[in-house]
């Protein structure tokens, strides 16, 4: 029999809708797609999304329940949101009833009201509005709450007790019906008409003119633009400029950074634009302003939202452009659970919207730079400085046979001290926390191995502790030995914590500011630290890779890059990329502005290809390169790549769990001919927080063969009696061995 039905996806791990029937009183007036519903489902009540409405057949020996509650009277989420949501489950083999949950701040999540905060307001009843007010003189709190009422008609309570109105005083005169009170929403965000602030817009020079244009012109309504821009070339006023076109025809704009640490910068640099229509989105957000910043653009109360990774989920009224800002950072992909790519996400939601998206990097990625080169995407190339400054000086140093001093050589140290004193800054890059990678027993030997990873832990000085990278586990810095009870420690090799007190002995007379995840923990650390910068004064800042995305640092005429080898011979085959990327970044702070800036690049390898190219050549040129060694490894992006992890507390029930299931599926009928697989091997880090990893690396020419392999090994992986002792994950498109 043919039943009214409702399809729910629940946030459970299963790749499926649940049916529900609708009670009496809601099939007049049944929820429409993408409204918020509370569902049975076995013993609890969960929060879930309609998917569908329709007439369905009752499962032969199943009984539907029936749906709870509806919590929405408008749907929250559109018909783009739901297709992107669709595709993106499919696309990643992900969960549908889980992917949902990302286009929700947490508390709407868990199926709190979608609304601004609400306040107590007061207005006079009728019998209020003829009182006679000498009636209250014996009242004059009373008669004065009257009077404001008769003259503003409304008062939220919060103002009444400014007047100096007691609740006592607004309790008596409810009592006597003369005024009521009732809740009110309060957005915190006004819609204003245009306006772009006075004297902020930038003359742009012909290429940047070029780009704008290009990007506010195209015919195509979803035309992908790479902005591949030298480091300081204005592309971020590139694409103000063009946001402007965009907000002018009354749409929204949607900006993807890869660090929270940007957003205060961005933010403040686009409010100077755009004034207070623009918010930023991130995790460091409490739930009130995510809830809040939600709110606004799926209202269209905020014309720009500037946010991290997980923003591109957010539901905008009108969306009109997405800018990816660094598009080639390894931020944008999420690592675990569900393992999306930010950018490739921005760019399907900009073909479902039929809007363009802009690529913006200095050093894009191989996939990014593949897809322009064959035409896919527009580059749009900004190949001069936007201040008309030349780009920083390379200046490798050869470590081999020198004694350095706590990291550093004789060069960068005499480099420092001259820019200093010409009242210059110094940007010191080591992408490592902490005070030393590792602990060592002089004695017998030990070292400060993780017991829950294959790594080492790092000796941390302030607070003293020894901690784990990897699962952020700690203990206490040993005073003996745990082996030999020798006191006799070595701390081996250097973290920021270890060079900033080698600077601060070295330099007294400068003030030294370590940027790094440690320093910038508490909420508005970041965005002190960067006014600090930004006086101009004269100073050294210290840091990891926080420092070498998009910051523009005008008084910056020296980098030095302690360890220019990091990464060079890592087992990943990404590496390189990573390397040549970071490098660019961060060597790219130096002289942005009108003084001249140099980057000192310590390597005990100075003549390793990689380097050379980096210091003789550009980023393109290496990348092109490394382009043309992918091609002939047929590896990515001329190689559509997953894997497939496989963990568990036991070595060998990880492993076997991969063979297991690649010897099931090749005796599959449908198992795909364009496929290598590779494994099972371990991961690179094969423990790590307690659990053995082992994967199977997919690879095919074809990404039509990918998906079918990874649907044809999902009916494996959700088989109960093949999983129950391991946990697995598909990663599409990883960026990352680790």
């Amino acid at each position: 029999m043919s039943v009214k039905q409702v399809e729910v996806l629940v946030p459970i791990p299963i790749p499926e809708k649940f049916s529900y029937l609708l009670p009496n009183q809601m099939k007049a007036s049944p929820p429409k797609p993408g409204t918020r519903v509370i569902v049975p489902f076995g013993n609890r009540n969960l929060v879930g999304v309609v998917w569908n409405v329709g007439n369905g057949i009752a499962p032969k020996g199943k009984k539907l329940k029936y749906l709870k509650e509806v919590l929405d009277s408008q749907p929250l989420l559109d018909k783009a949101s739901l297709n992107l949501a669709d595709w993106a489950s499919r696309y990643y083999h992900y969960p549908l009833g889980d992917v949902i949950s990302y286009f929700f701040p947490p508390p709407i999540r868990k199926g709190k009201e979608a609304k601004f905060v609400e306040i107590k307001f007061l207005e006079l009843t009728n019998k209020g509005e003829f009182v006679n007010i000498e009636e209250l003189s014996k009242s004059p709190n009373q008669k004065k709450l009257i009077e404001v009422l008769q003259e503003k008609k409304t008062l939220s309570q919060r103002a009444a007790n400014a007047y100096g109105v007691n609740s006592s005083s607004i309790n008596a005169l409810i009592d006597k019906g003369l005024i009521s009170r009732y809740m009110r929403e309060l957005s915190p965000y006004k819609k204003e008409e245009f306006s772009i602030a006075k004297g902020v817009k930038k003359k742009l020079n012909n290429e940047q003119k070029f780009a704008v244009d290009s990007i506010i012109n195209s015919k195509s309504q979803n035309r992908v633009f790479l902005l591949n821009g030298i480091t300081g070339s204005g592309k971020t006023e590139v694409y103000l400029q063009a946001i402007q076109e965009v907000i002018k025809k009354g749409k929204q704009a949607l900006i993807l950074i890869p660090e929270i640490g940007l957003a205060p910068q961005a933010e403040e640099r686009f409010k100077k634009y755009f004034g207070e229509r623009v918010l930023s989105f991130h995790s460091a957000k409490n739930n009130r302003e995510k809830v809040d910043a939600w709110l606004g653009a799926s209202k269209g109360l905020i014309d720009i939202v500037i946010g991290t990774r997980s923003s591109v989920f957010m539901p905008m009224k009108d969306i009109g452009i997405i800018v990816v800002d660094e598009e080639h950072d390894l931020s944008y992909k999420q690592v675990d659970r569900f393992r999306y790519s930010a950018r490739d996400i921005a760019l399907y939601r900009a073909k479902i919207e039929k809007i363009p998206v802009v690529l913006a990097s200095a050093t894009p990625s191989l996939e990014t730079l593949n897809n322009s080169l064959k035409g896919k995407y527009e580059i749009l190339n900004l190949t001069k400085r936007a201040t008309g400054a030349n780009l920083p000086k390379y200046l490798p140093v050869d470590l081999r046979g020198k004694e350095l001093k706590e990291g550093f050589s004789d060069e960068l140290i005499d480099g420092t001290e001259e820019e200093l004193h010409k009242g210059n800054q110094v940007l010191i890059f080591l992408n490592r926390r902490g005070y030393a990678p590792s602990l060592i027993c002089k004695t017998c030997g030990w070292l400060s191995n993780c017991d829950r990873c294959d790594a080492l832990m790092t000796v941390h000085k302030r607070p003293q502790k020894l901690q784990c990278h990897h699962c952020e586990s700690q203990r206490n810095l040993p005073t003996t030995c745990p082996e030999c009870q020798s006191e006799d420690f070595l701390t081996y090799g250097y973290g920021t914590e270890r060079i900033e007190e080698f600077l601060i002995k070295r330099f007294p007379k400068f003030p030294v500011l370590r940027v790094d995840s440690d320093s910038t923990r508490k909420k508005e650390s970041m965005h002190e630290y960067l006014d600090e910068i930004n006086s101009g004064r004269p100073m050294i800042l210290l840091g990891t890779q926080l420092l070498a995305k998009g910051h523009h640092f005008p008084d910056v005429t020296l980098v030095g890059v302690l360890d220019a080898d990091s990464g060079l011979f890592s087992a990943d085959f990404r590496g390189s990329e990573r390397v040549a990327q970071l490098m660019t970044q961060v060597a790219g702070r130096a002289g942005r502005d009108k003084k001249p800036g140099k980057a000192i690049l310590q390597s005990y390898c100075p003549d390793h290809p990689q380097i050379e190219e980096l210091v003789k050549g550009s980023y393109e040129s290496f990348a092109k390169n490394l382009l043309e060694e992918r091609r002939l490894a047929k590896s990515p992006p001329f190689a559509f790549q997953a894997k497939i992890q496989a963990e568990s507390s036991n070595s060998y029930v990880s492993r076997d769990f991969i063979k297991t299931l690649i010897n099931k599926l090749k005796k599959s009928k449908s198992f795909p001919k364009d496929i290598r697989v590779i494994g099972p091997i371990p991961a690179i880090m094969e423990k790590k927080s307690g659990v053995y990893r082992w994967e199977l690396n997919i690879l095919s020419s074809s990404r039509n063969s990918l998906h079918k392999f990874l649907d044809l090994g999902q009916a494996s992986l959700y088989d109960s009696q093949t999983s129950k002792r391991v946990r697995w994950s598909i990663d599409v498109d990883p960026l990352s061995s680790m």
